[in-house]
């Protein structure tokens, strides 16, 4: 196992000061007792010390439920000297970190004999054993490790025993900002509590590993100073916590999310002597909460003719991706982007099934990164192994459990960022925690009643969102931190289907879309950050399903290309620049279109320029570039419509 985290060496006060101003505490209020309880336990909550002698001592809490007096410890095992820590994980394993690297021990209850002991399985997590930083790991109930690392990031790791191998998750950064801690402990799988470095405070947060969710983050559970318990805290599993005493008493704590407050609470279970232990670890599945909080994975079915996702990579190449009507996910290459023969087509999808439009992005170093939504709800993601390469990665599964398929952006900074609506209405982001990496968890946006996949452009400070709510339209503005602004409804005006996003010079938006009666309407800002003005008709066309619009580079007109009831791509554009006055709707071929197109800009060999493509009803795909002719003399004369060439792109192979 490669090490990606960093020792702790010193908590600079400016970096605690910054990351508690950036991330939102979310406060639970007490609640009142009721008789159900949130946990069960087993008969005994076994409480794990080692002495100064190096003897591994087991207590056994009675009435684990309500808490018991720790008393008459049993000696397990008596060779534990050179530990500068000890932590209890699942089903009697036991771990230790040396200087040198993390060692695993486990017992096997029914004859207390020793089947693994003290084998190394890590050279590191070492600095783990220093005064400083000994607080900074803790196990869960799932036997999962969780490290929070000097720079704020927090970590998992997963050891299988019987494969001598670390998980292939193990090391991923699934939060960061938890520098603001200076303990952490786990209390059943995925819920972890952070104590304040400045206050004491205790703050519960739990993730979801199934879906990959931070279903509740630094949420504060109790206003008392924990910093009482020098010695440390650590859980039986259940939400219980012991804290340690720097005067030897051992306090038992267990706290119920039912009523958001604790019916166990700072009773003594062990009277003195506890300071005298160099380690003190609970077994972290002797309790567990009793309610299942994995969210339900929507099944999402096929869609069928779904529009293309299309974007120009840095090496020039145009990337083409598609769902057919069979759940196949369909990737095209064009390395030149003048030669529309030479376009190869890939099916990257293997026996799984995707629905919805695919996301096309590009990481800051040229590699295309290709994000789709399985019919089992997951997103998936891959990744071009290096820039310009005909090679991918293999599927990433993000999981998510999400509604309805993910759209990519980029914020200012260079990072990805993936958004997506779950099926309460309720959207989620997922964002690199560094350029060039995977991304982090699947983290909570405020909003809510949203429907259908989200749109975003970027802006220049931050990433502009926009959903359907009710049948009407609404935006709001995401920021790199992680924070969103309100959601903010662009009027009364009944909109169906994705909208379409054009940014203007000045980060100017206007907004194209589909009434639901076949008109397709408009609205601007008149300013960056302004408001948007009435809805307006972009009369002449009754149109079937959502426009797709793009600035020309040729010259700077808004151009529009929907498709008609009668089948075919229409096109309409600006009659000069930024007037929002409309030519008459052209088409430019009879040929029938069984998706919506999808409008984009690209560079060629003869310069920029822009097209749009669609698919016919044997999933061919048909590009309508500008002809080169106009395009030669777009920007000096002031031609009413542009006039296209269509391409027949090689069709995919049935492989």
């Amino acid at each position: 196992m490669t090490s990606h985290f960093i020792p702790r060496t010193a908590r600079r006060l400016a970096a605690l000061t910054a990351a508690v101003a950036a991330i939102p505490l979310l406060v639970a209020l007490p609640g009142t007792a009721h008789a159900a309880e949130a946990a069960t336990c087993t008969t005994t909550g076994p409480v794990y010390a080692l002495d100064s002698a190096g003897k591994l001592l087991r207590y056994d809490m009675p009435t684990p439920v309500s808490g018991g007096n720790l008393t008459s410890p049993s000696t397990i095992d008596t060779t534990w000297s050179g530990y500068g820590r000890m932590l209890a994980g699942q089903g009697a394993r036991f771990y230790g970190i040396k200087s040198d690297g993390l060692y695993l021990s486990h017992r096997v209850s029914s004859t207390g004999a020793w089947d693994i002991h003290h084998k190394k399985i890590s050279p590191n997590f070492g600095w783990l054993t220093k005064a400083e930083d000994r607080n900074q790991i803790t196990i869960d109930r799932g036997d999962r490790i969780w490290v929070l690392d000097n720079e704020g990031a927090l970590r998992t790791f997963k050891y299988d025993s019987a494969a001598d191998t670390w998980s292939a998750d193990s090391g991923k950064i699934i939060d960061q900002g938890w520098e603001r801690y200076d303990l952490i402990v786990a209390a059943d799988s995925g819920v972890v509590y952070g104590r304040s470095a400045t206050d004491g405070r205790l703050y519960r947060s739990r993730y979801d590993f199934t879906s990959q969710r931070w279903l509740e983050r630094h949420v504060v559970e109790s206003l008392a100073d924990w910093h009482q318990y020098s010695k440390g805290i650590t859980s039986i599993g259940g939400d219980t916590l012991v804290g340690v005493t720097g005067t030897g008493a051992a306090d038992y704590y267990r706290f119920d999310e039912n009523i958001r407050d604790f019916p166990v609470y700072n009773k003594t279970v062990g009277n003195s002597g506890w300071q005298n232990y160099s380690n003190v670890a609970g077994a972290p599945d002797a309790c567990r909460i009793t309610a299942s909080h994995t969210p339900v994975s929507p099944a999402v079915p096929l869609e069928s003719f779904t529009p293309a996702a299309v974007t120009q990579s840095s090496t020039g190449s145009l990337e083409f991706a598609y769902t057919d009507n069979i759940g196949r996910l369909v990737h095209g290459r064009m390395a030149d982007a003048s030669d529309y023969n030479g376009v190869q087509w890939t099916t990257v999808s293997g026996n799984e099934a995707f629905t919805g439009r695919p996301a096309l992005g590009e990481h800051t170093d040229g590699r295309v990164v290709l994000t789709a939504q399985n019919t089992s709800g997951s997103i998936w993601q891959r990744n071009q192994t290096a820039k310009a390469s005909a090679d991918w990665n293999d599927w990433i599964d993000l999981a998510g459990a999400m509604a309805h398929a993910p759209v990519t952006a980029k914020t200012p900074g260079g990072l990805l960022v993936q958004f997506a609506v779950d099926g309460n209405g309720k959207p989620w982001y997922r964002i690199q925690q560094r350029a060039n990496v995977d991304f982090m968890s699947w983290m909570p946006l405020t909003g809510s009643g949203l429907g259908g996949t989200l749109q975003a452009v970027t802006v220049r400070d931050g990433i502009q969102l926009f959903a359907t709510t009710s049948g009407t339209l609404t935006t709001a503005r995401f920021t790199e931190n992680g924070s969103i602004s309100a959601w903010s409804g662009l009027g009364a005006q009944n909109v169906s289907g994705a909208p379409s996003l054009v940014v203007y010079p000045g980060y100017r938006i206007r907004v194209f879309a589909n009434d639901g009666q076949g008109h397709i309407i408009t609205a601007a800002q008149s300013a960056e950050n302004g408001a948007y003005g009435s809805w307006e008709t972009v009369d002449g066309l009754t149109a079937e399903g959502e426009p797709s619009a793009v600035i020309s580079p040729l010259t700077g007109l808004i151009e529009i290309t929907a498709r008609g009831t009668d089948g075919t791509i229409h096109n309409t554009g600006e009659t000069t620049q930024g007037s929002g006055t409309w030519r008459p709707w052209q088409q430019p071929s009879s040929e029938a279109a069984a998706t919506v197109p999808t409008t984009f800009t690209y560079t060629t060999s003869n310069g920029p320029t822009w097209a749009y493509t669609f698919r016919t009803a044997d999933n061919q795909t048909r590009i309508y570039q500008v002809r080169p002719s106009f395009a030669r003399t777009a920007a000096s004369t002031a031609q009413d419509a542009p006039r296209f060439q269509a391409r027949a792109l090689p069709r995919p192979s049935d492989n």
